[in-house]
């Protein structure tokens, strides 16, 4: 084993918050608790490949003709949907969810998004297909007594995995049939896979540079979300899934975030929104969006790689409220993920306070 002075070990404490490569590879063992249960579910690569397979299908099938998504959302993610669909904004952000869901007809659909997994749960509108995303928080409440249409999450944003979206019917109607991986969607696993092991024991002290993971997270994340194919999900995620241990996991993150806020408090000229999927600092008043800027580089030369969830500068469709786009340029995401100690929590929000204080 390489052996660490105390700035190496305290450095590779820090680089545990570096987003697109924060999870590292585990291997603990659990009862795997999803909201399908014990019904039928099909895998794919990513989230946005569970939604390109089904819009595909109901499309083809159902004459499916157009989609309704909400403004404040991944634009990778509406950039897939496009591909398949036509689109349709609806105004909606973490802040204001839209009280008065658009009213469809049978031949479209309404994507409905538990974005940061804060959203009260929606009264279901009109005679159209319902598909819910609750890639934010996969075990919700809502998530296990969903009564819509379909449902999907994408798997890696909250489980220590390298692909992985899965796709049901909480109503039991038919799923589009699965298939393999393509060569472009097994080569970004095999980059994020191997820098998750690589990341391991750069945090264990190997002799591993940060730079031999970070490039392969990059490079595979990168390809996961603009893959031209819709592929399906890789054999390691597939065998991995029911084995892990979501509760368990999902009891640390609540516990990270609760040490985090509490030791946050109240920061100047920041709203600190407390939310299942991770602690969202929202920079308010004059220079708002500067302030974020400045404060996400600074936490990044003390090692805390805060996350923008997400860009709208971009729009893929119009339609996008000036007020969500200027939100959008506020809000830093800070990850609270189970393998964090209170100290580690602790000890960011030590920085945060620091550097947002004084930017």
């Amino acid at each position: 084993m390489l052996r660490l002075t105390n700035d190496d070990a305290e450095a590779r404490a820090d680089d545990r918050w570096e987003h697109g490569s924060d999870f590292h590879w585990p291997v603990e063992d659990g009862d795997g608790r999803f909201p399908w249960g014990a019904g039928t579910v099909t895998l794919w690569g990513s989230g946005r490949d569970a939604l390109r397979a089904l819009i595909a299908q109901g499309r083809e099938r159902l004459g499916w003709r157009r989609l309704y998504c909400p403004s404040f959302y991944c634009q990778d993610v509406v950039a897939a949907l496009a591909r398949e669909i036509a689109l349709v904004v609806y105004a909606e952000s973490p802040l204001r969810p839209a009280r008065v869901l658009p009213r469809t007809t049978a031949d479209e659909v309404l994507l409905v998004v538990n974005v940061y997994g804060r959203r009260p749960r929606p009264e279901l509108p009109g005679d159209g297909v319902v598909i819910e995303d609750h890639t934010h928080d996969p075990w919700s409440d809502w998530a296990f007594s969903s009564r819509a249409d379909y449902a999907v999450v994408s798997l890696r944003k909250t489980l220590p995995v390298p692909d992985g979206g899965a796709l049901w019917s909480p109503r039991s109607l038919e799923l589009p049939e699965e298939r393999a991986p393509t060569a472009e969607h097994a080569q970004a696993c095999l980059d994020r896979l191997s820098a998750m092991v690589l990341k391991a024991h750069y945090l264990q002290g190997h002799g591993v540079s940060k730079d031999a993971f970070r490039s392969l997270a990059v490079a595979g994340e990168r390809a996961i979300a603009t893959g031209r194919e819709t592929s399906g999900v890789s054999p390691l995620t597939r065998a991995r899934l029911a084995a892990l241990p979501t509760t368990s996991w999902r009891e640390a993150r609540a516990r990270n975030r609760a040490v985090l806020c509490t030791a946050l408090g109240d920061v100047r000229g920041v709203t600190v929104l407390d939310a299942p999927f991770a602690v969202t600092l929202i920079f308010d008043g004059d220079g708002a969006s500067e302030r974020r800027n400045r404060a996400r580089a600074a936490l990044a030369d003390a090692r805390v790689y805060a996350t923008v969830l997400w860009p709208l500068e971009a729009p893929v469709v119009a339609g996008i409220p000036a007020e969500h786009v200027d939100l959008a340029r506020r809000v830093l995401t800070l990850h609270c993920d189970f393998r964090y100690t209170a100290d580690d929590m602790l000890r960011v929000a030590e920085r945060v306070r620091r550097l947002c204080t004084g930017s």
